[in-house]
Parts: C-alpha cells; structure tokens; sequence
C-alpha cells in the first residue's frame, strides 16, 4: 500500500468522542483514628463510630493506622474492613503516634478530617457539636474537661502546652488534645510547611493555624470519658519523656521559622 493511500485511509477514518473517566466523588468527612495495641476495645470503637456517622448520614470513611501494634489489633482491622465498606485500614511499621496521625491525614480523602484516638474515651455524640460549626471554622479542638488521667499526668501536658503556647505567640487552653476536627484544605497548607519527621503534629497543627488566622479557630468542651476497655500504652515516665521530645522539636521548629 502506498503512503499516499496509508494517510488518506487514516485520515478518513470515523472519529469517536473521548471517554472520559471521572474520579469518585470523596467523602465529606475523614474520620483518622492511630491506634497502637488496642486489641480489647479496637472493634467496639470502630462499630460505635460507624453506627453513629451512619445514622447521622454523614458521608464519611473512617481511616485507621495500625501503627506496628503487635496484639493481635492487625487481625481485628483485617476482618472489620471486609464487614464495614467504610473503614480503610493502612498497616505500618511502629513510627509513633505523630508521625501515624500525618499518614492519615495525607491519605484522607474528605473535605473535612476528624482526629480521634481509638481508645473510646471520647463520645461520637460531641461530634455533632463540631460539626455543625465547621463551615465557620478551620479548626475545632475539643477542649478536654473532667479529665481522667493522673494529677501528675495533667500537670506535664498543662506546662507543655503553656510553653508552647508562649513559644508561638497564641492562647489555647488544649492545642495538644486528640479530638478535632478541622478543614483538610487548611491542614495542608501547614504541612505544606512541616518536615515529614515532625512528631509534634497536634501541636503544630493547633499553634499554627491559630497563629495564622486566630478567628478560624474555636475550643468547644467536651468531657473525657473512661477508657472503656484495654489499658493505657505508655508509662508515665514515658509520657514525661515524650513530652521532653515534644518540647525540643517545638524549640528547634520555633526558632528555623524565625531565621
């Protein structure tokens, strides 16, 4: 065949439209839930919140990092997300609960994340005050009352906050609290400003959204509530420790901002 036939064979052949495929709409909301060895009351938590987002019908997925636990909690979250369509489960080495609460912030897909630790002390109730103000607000922090954990306990996270507080210039009575719920599109462009390795991630999340736009952010109260099953993973001297580890991280990110 010759080339000039080739070319006008091509160039008489019937065109279609292209198909165009579209990605499926995200949820409206991001539930991330870090877990670490909480194989007595992981499936409890799991199913409350689900019930609730469900009856509440919000469009939602519920995101849970299994972060290296090894009691059996891997198995558990295996078996949930073949029940629940909504849960997606990420399974990671053990990075601490920092680094864990960032992979699934960047794995979200909802307009808006809820951060709530999976040990059950938090009622999906509260939620619904949140939710209704999030439209006005990047960020809700769950301001912590009736606390349950040791004086001594208390005091550490009270002085951490209060100093890192003073270090960005802003006031928050709990920026550190792991009940919150904020806007994805704003987090990012914190993070867009955070070293992948940070651990401080409630914190900084808090300080410098607060910093930024101090009107865009509200503290509601929200009582704690017992844990209702398993039993708490790090020591008080390993909580002081960790603090310690917060408090340099703080200082050094404080300062490179200033430089």
């Amino acid at each position: 065949m010759s080339a000039n036939k080739e070319q006008k064979m091509i160039k008489d052949r019937p065109s279609f439209p292209a198909i165009k495929t579209q990605m499926a709409p995200g949820p409206e909301l991001s539930v991330v839930m870090p877990c670490y060895n909480e194989c007595e009351g992981i499936e409890s938590v799991i199913r409350e919140w689900g019930a609730f987002l469900s009856e509440e019908s919000v469009s939602f997925e519920l995101i849970v990092i299994n972060d290296g636990s090894t009691d059996g909690t891997g198995r558990i979250l295996d078996r949930l997300r073949r029940l629940l369509p909504e849960l997606r489960v990420v399974h990671q080495l053990r990075t601490g609960h920092g680094k864990a609460l960032r992979r699934g912030y960047e794995v979200a897909r909802g307009q808006f994340i809820l951060q709530v630790d999976s040990n059950g002390r938090y009622e999906p109730s509260d939620f619904v005050r949140m939710w209704e103000k999030r439209q006005n607000f990047d960020l809700i922090l769950a301001h912590r009352t009736h606390r349950l954990d040791s004086m001594l306990r208390r005091a550490i996270c009270t002085l951490l906050c209060k100093i890192a507080c003073y270090f960005f210039g802003v006031r928050l009575s709990d920026p550190n609290v792991p009940f919150r719920l904020f806007s994805k599109e704003r987090a990012e462009t914190i993070f867009e400003k955070l070293p992948n390795n940070v651990i401080s991630t409630n914190l900084l999340t808090s300080l410098m959204i607060q910093k930024h736009a101090p009107d865009r952010v509200l503290e509601l109260p929200v009582p704690f509530r017992l844990r209702p099953r398993g039993k708490v993973t790090l020591s008080l001297l390993g909580y002081a420790k960790l603090c310690l580890i917060h408090l340099a991280e703080l200082t050094r990110l404080r300062f490179a901002m200033t430089s």
